[in-house]
């Protein structure tokens, strides 16, 4: 991936990164859990895609372990709200089929993680009046679903050929306007509020914003960022 994009997408991931480890102050704001769960899954998906457009095979399976660990991590918080719930509730049915360690989703070839992270899913819906209070909501599942459905899609089982690389070129494109979207008109509007509230996290927002060029010479500024301290009209 060219220079450009790889520093966008540090950017993509700060961002990210900063919002999940400060979910207190915004997971009650439901446009802004959905505006993140959009994010998180986007930028799933432009990593899945990725794995298409690395010529060498070597990149191809380093992409592929970087989406499957995010899977992992995802699927474990899941479950771990899954178990202390049912430790709570004294939901011992529950509780025996959400107890194991991390270890268990590691050990799981491709197509069998992906089949456990759907049962996840479906366990943590069918339960989801019971995790009230816990940071799991119908729309992190929706989240989590896109990014089992990124892995499965994406799975490298063979070379890629070159057409296939022009058509993941293309999306790539696609996905990062995108991640503009969300960001531009939604993440960046719904930040402005915390502005007064919130001071020193809207400033780490702004800082987390800005992409920051490593290595690039000769390139344009990029023009489809909107300062969210100065929105538009």
């Amino acid at each position: 991936m060219i220079k450009r994009l790889e520093n966008k997408m540090m950017m993509l991931k700060a961002v990210l990164k900063l919002l999940k480890s400060n979910r207190s102050l915004w997971e009650d704001i439901v446009p802004f859990v959905n505006a993140v769960n959009q994010l998180e899954g986007l930028i799933a998906e432009i990593e899945a895609t990725r794995m298409i457009t690395d010529e060498d095979n070597t990149g191809l399976v380093a992409e592929k372990t970087a989406l499957q660990n995010s899977l992992i991590n995802r699927a474990f918080e899941i479950v771990s709200m899954l178990h202390a719930m049912a430790s709570s509730t004294k939901n011992n049915i529950l509780l025996g089929k959400v107890s194991f360690p991390i270890s268990e989703l590691q050990r799981q070839r491709d197509r069998e993680l992906a089949t456990t992270c759907k049962g996840i899913v479906l366990i943590a819906r069918n339960n989801l009046p019971a995790l009230e209070g816990y940071p799991v909501s119908e729309s992190d599942l929706v989240g989590f679903e896109g990014q089992i459905s990124a892995y499965e899609e994406d799975l490298p089982n063979h070379r890629v050929s070159v057409s296939e690389r022009k058509a993941a070129n293309a999306k790539l494109k696609d996905l990062y306007k995108a991640t503009d979207d969300v960001l531009v008109n939604q993440l960046d509007r719904l930040m402005f509020p915390f502005r007064t509230s919130k001071p020193d996290f809207f400033a780490a927002y702004l800082n987390a914003r800005k992409i920051v060029d490593y290595g690039v010479r000769h390139d344009k500024p990029e023009n489809d960022e909107t300062d969210p301290n100065q929105p538009g009209d």
